[in-house]
């Protein structure tokens, strides 16, 4: 638990952050279905499955590390990671329930044919894991692939939601620095597939996108999450008396900026050449929490993700 950074393929990672959820302090995190492990890398067959009890909620998050080419937008070939949050679990088929939410992050992508091997791909890593959930960024080593993404990824839960609303408190949000996101329904898969790369999920309030053809950038505001007031604006330097001025992330209970429920305890965006550079760690006054902000491209892209992650609590 806590912050952690280095190079591992992405099975490692997964598993990594699954160690950390289960001994991280509450008691909350346990395994959902010891059936589910890495050992096999090959196809969709490493998988883990993490279960959140606390009190009466109950949630499941499913990780299925997608080894295998699977087409989800117009001429990309993707692998990558498939995360699925359902409230239940089908213990007997040891799967998730046809009732979920999920999004697909492929960060290896490719117009042609898709043959790189995630069991021997290193990825550069950095992150945060808590109670209350993760915050990892990483960037995969150079494969081949014409159009590589690193990954920003948070699982979060705050247990200080604005009213009660019947759903969990948990979000999920995911960008790659080339794209931010695209959804493919209405492209080359069902709407409905878990090989559709969805930026936000809020189980289970909504999730976006749920439209063909949707995109979300790293930089928009809205859409779920909003950095107001200034939405091209994030975390700053000041010329004036050095201070970092930042706004917590506002979480929506739907797809707009009008439902606010919850902000973000785990991360931020920042913007470059306003004072701020990649490794700056960036200490909240009046308390011992930490930020540490990072920059990533990828090996097909200069555009960056940037986003200051939990560095010390």
């Amino acid at each position: 638990m806590g912050y952690t950074s280095g190079a591992k393929i992405i099975y490692d990672i997964i598993d990594e952050i699954c160690a950390a959820l289960i001994a991280s302090s509450g008691g909350y995190w346990s395994n959902g279905d010891a059936t589910w492990t890495t050992t096999t890398k090959t196809a969709e067959n490493g998988r883990r499955c993490m279960k959140y009890t606390n009190g009466a909620e109950v949630i499941y998050w499913a990780f299925e590390i997608s080894n295998v080419q699977n087409t989800w937008y117009t001429a990309q070939y993707g692998r990558g990671i498939v995360i699925t949050a359902s409230a239940t679990w089908d213990s007997g088929t040891h799967t998730y329930p046809v009732s979920n939410q999920s999004t697909y992050i492929p960060f290896e992508a490719h117009t042609t044919t898709n043959s790189v091997d995630l069991a021997t791909l290193q990825c550069t890593y950095y992150l945060w894991v808590e109670a209350a959930g993760f915050v990892l960024m990483f960037k995969p080593e150079s494969s081949g692939n014409t159009e590589q993404n690193s990954i920003f990824l948070v699982i979060e839960r705050n247990a200080n939601k604005e009213y009660s609303d019947g759903y969990s408190n948990f979000y999920l949000m995911t960008l790659g620095n080339i794209w931010g996101c695209l959804y493919s329904g209405g492209y080359d898969i069902a709407l409905n597939s878990k090989y559709n790369w969805r930026c936000i999920l809020r189980p289970f309030a909504y999730q976006y996108p749920n439209t063909s053809g949707s995109r979300y950038s790293s930089g928009s505001n809205g859409y779920g999450v909003s950095y107001v007031p200034s939405p091209g604006y994030y975390a700053f330097k000041s010329a004036g008396n050095g201070k970092v001025y930042y706004v917590k992330p506002i979480i929506n209970n739907q797809s707009n900026q009008l439902s606010p429920i919850f902000q973000a305890e785990l991360w931020f965006p920042w913007s470059e050449s306003i004072g701020l550079v990649d490794g700056d760690v960036i200490a909240i006054e009046g308390q011992t929490t930490k930020f540490l902000c990072k920059s990533l491209d990828s090996p097909d892209s200069t555009s960056r993700l940037l986003y200051a992650i939990k560095y010390v609590a």
